[in-house]
């Protein structure tokens, strides 16, 4: 399936207002899915991990993988033109989440800053809720 296939079955104007991705960071994502052609976009998720509990994930979605009838419990969005998609059961811990791409002398990575979260572990990659 190519990317016009799959933009037959994508959100038309299908926006959620519950997450932020700085200038930086939307560069940085947009490179990545440019980089191959069967790329359509991202899917943010939690995974357990750590000693706090949870960490961020993102994951490229490619058009090979995609489902013209998708998961009923996931939803799919526009961040401007970042084609989004998120686990219903993960919106609780992405709600108010700010995605930001950081460069510290040699290290490149996705930074997620939310003001939800409770305690992060000392080593800052994992969290948990209030």
């Amino acid at each position: 399936m190519n990317k016009n296939e799959v933009s037959t079955y994508l959100p038309k104007k299908n926006t959620w207002k519950n997450i932020s991705i700085t200038e930086d960071a939307m560069k940085q994502i947009l490179f990545l899915i440019n980089l191959n052609s069967d790329n359509i976009g991202i899917r943010l998720s939690i995974k357990k991990s750590g000693c706090a509990g949870f960490r961020y994930t993102m994951k490229l979605v490619k058009s090979s993988e995609f489902k013209k009838e998708r998961d009923k419990k996931e939803i799919s969005f526009f961040y401007k033109n970042i084609l989004i998609y998120i686990s219903s059961k993960d919106i609780p811990f992405l709600e108010g989440v700010k995605i930001d791409f950081v460069k510290h002398n040699i290290n490149k990575i996705f930074k997620f800053y939310n003001s939800n979260l409770e305690k992060f572990c000392g080593c800052g990659e994992s969290f948990s809720m209030n």
